[in-house]
């Protein structure tokens, strides 16, 4: 079983780095790793091929986003399993071979993938960490045992998943309307499994190798809200109106306070701030697109 781990990036050099390290280290034998550049400008294509000459580098201008870079990587891969993980993330040695394994003990399964999660130093420390391990393990539930399903199965965020590569191409690949980190993961997802397929949560953790403070934590929850127009406006033919919107926002501060007696003041406001900036996220992303 030959894999193909594709790895889209953009302007994360230094983490890029970290990653490919990672990744060209799989104790998995078969296996080869592509990377594409989504028109960066920060000398990644010069990083990449001084230092990890085994990986397959390719390039794609003007910067379209990831979902059109991963179909860049799928359509040159000669895996028959096609992998995927970020430029920000750091897989363990054996993700491969826990991904291979997978496919062998539930041969029915479509799609095999793990959990995201911060690298535990961080995770000890750090409230934003804390609370992406809450959304991880108790919002999509991403438990210690493995889980077949279909669209609620926990497994399925390209920073640590995988695909048969048939299956893949029969979806079509990735949405290349989605033009951010947001929300092109779950449509591919919502296809497979509308199709009639089963996917596989295996619990291996890729380390999130982001900055776990305030800014980059709004930004990533703003850009989760962007995606989510761009998915409502695919399956419901148009964007939430701005009535909805404002409707969705009464709705998020009035579950502050049953939040608040049930996961405590630090963790429930962490929560409403993750819920003000996906909903700042789709009315910034509604109101650019008029």
């Amino acid at each position: 079983m030959r894999f193909s781990l594709i790895i889209p990036t953009y302007n994360r050099k230094d983490t890029l780095r970290r990653c490919l390290a990672a990744a060209t280290g799989q104790d998995y034998p078969d296996y080869e790793v592509i990377v594409v550049d989504d028109g960066s400008t920060d000398g990644t294509g010069e990083m990449v091929q001084q230092e990890f000459p085994s990986v397959r580098y390719i390039r794609q201008e003007p910067n379209r986003g990831p979902a059109a870079a991963r179909n860049r990587g799928i359509a040159i891969a000669t895996g028959e399993i096609i992998a995927f993980t970020d430029d920000d993330c750091l897989i363990p040695v054996d993700f491969l071979a826990r991904l291979a394994e997978g496919y062998q003990q539930y041969p029915e399964v479509a799609g095999v993938g793990g959990y995201l999660e911060a690298p535990d130093d961080i995770l000890q420390r750090n409230i934003f960490a804390q609370f992406e391990a809450y959304v991880t393990h108790r919002v999509y539930h991403a438990g210690t045992e493995p889980y077949v399903g279909g669209f609620e199965c926990p497994a399925g965020g390209t920073n640590s998943m995988s695909y048969r590569q048939e299956i893949l191409l029969e979806a079509g690949g990735f949405d290349e309307t989605f033009p951010y980190a947001a929300g092109e993961d779950a449509d591919l997802k919502w296809r497979v499994v509308e199709q009639g397929h089963r996917l596989l949560y295996v619990p291996v953790k890729v380390a999130h190798l982001q900055p776990y403070h305030f800014r980059s934590f709004w930004r990533q929850h703003r850009q989760h809200g962007r995606g989510t127009v761009h998915f409502e406006r695919k399956y419901h033919g148009q964007p939430p109106s701005r009535v909805r919107l404002v409707l969705r926002l009464a709705a998020r501060w009035a579950r502050w306070l049953p939040h608040l007696l049930r996961l405590g003041p630090t963790l429930a406001t962490v929560k409403l701030l993750a819920e003000l900036a996906d909903w700042w996220g789709q009315w910034g992303e509604i109101a650019r697109s008029r």
